[in-house]
């Protein structure tokens, strides 16, 4: 398991940095592989898309683009994977 990511930096409010750090602590603790784990990050999810509608599906797509090599250019991804080739310009 990889170490919580830092928190946010720059001119965010005091409390939703708080919050950050408090939900990435969370899902540190999750076990993804047993009911009650899968139960809550199911309940963390929901609860992301009901004050932020389809923000889930937006970073799925963007997550699975940059897994395919699609967004290696854009996203500051690195070269291109295997088999796709290097975008000319």
């Amino acid at each position: 398991m990889q170490p919580p990511a830092p928190p946010p930096t720059g001119d965010a409010d005091p409390a939703a940095r708080l919050l950050a750090v408090k939900l990435i602590e969370s899902l540190g603790g999750l076990d993804l592989a047993s009911a009650d784990g899968r139960a809550g990050i199911r309940t963390l999810l929901a609860e992301i898309e009901r004050l932020s509608p389809g923000a889930i599906l937006q970073q799925a797509a963007s997550i699975e683009l940059r897994r395919v090599g699609w967004l290696c250019g854009r996203s500051g991804g690195g070269a291109p994977r295997a088999g796709f080739p290097a975008a000319k310009g």
